[in-house]
């Protein structure tokens, strides 16, 4: 077994990715969107090493680490997810799980490809922090989620079979280093 091995063993990651010591996974929001959102949703069979495909509503925060393809010991990690639709007819995204909810706050933030004049809006970013409980009595976790959407033009130049999955979103949970009680 090499080092290189060992030490993923260690961390509990997949042998297969052999990645040296020290490699971390840490796109720029414009690099989420146009390098593993667009291609995500443009063509459903596109998969990415770095970036697994969770049921978020099934799925408790401090569960995630787990389902994780990179990361193990790490504090982010990166996940596609399909929208799920509080109602059937509605718009409004549902974000609760068993044992509480996604809560978004502050503003969206746009995310741009270039810099100056020639910058293009491709995406927005929606930070939501995890309650436990239920709303609007859940108590706050130190668990965040930035949630990554196709915005501007892009997503009117993707092909009728690719709109569809515009529900698809691409998302980083991360907790911070002060862990919660509510941690597991």
């Amino acid at each position: 077994m090499s080092d290189v091995t060992a030490v993923m063993h260690l961390r509990g990651e997949e042998p297969w990715l052999a990645l040296p010591p020290g490699f971390r996974f840490h796109p720029t929001d414009e690099e989420v969107v146009t390098h593993y959102l667009t291609p995500k949703i443009r063509n459903p069979d596109f998969s990415c090493l770095m970036v697994a495909y969770v049921n978020l509503n099934n799925t408790e925060p401090w569960d995630l680490p787990k389902k994780a393809k990179m990361g193990a010991g790490e504090t982010e990690w990166f996940f596609f997810v399909h929208k799920d639709r509080k109602y059937p007819t509605g718009t409004r995204t549902n974000r609760a799980t068993k044992s509480g909810y996604w809560k978004a706050t502050g503003k969206d933030k746009e995310i741009f490809r270039g810099t100056g004049l020639d910058a293009v809006l491709v995406g927005m970013k929606k930070t939501l922090v995890f309650y436990r409980g239920r709303a609007p009595g859940g108590q706050k976790t130190s668990w965040v989620m930035h949630e990554y959407r196709l915005e501007g033009e892009l997503p009117h130049r993707l092909p009728r079979s690719a709109k569809v999955r515009k529900n698809l979103f691409c998302f980083s949970v991360s907790v911070s280093r002060q862990v919660d009680r509510f941690n597991r």
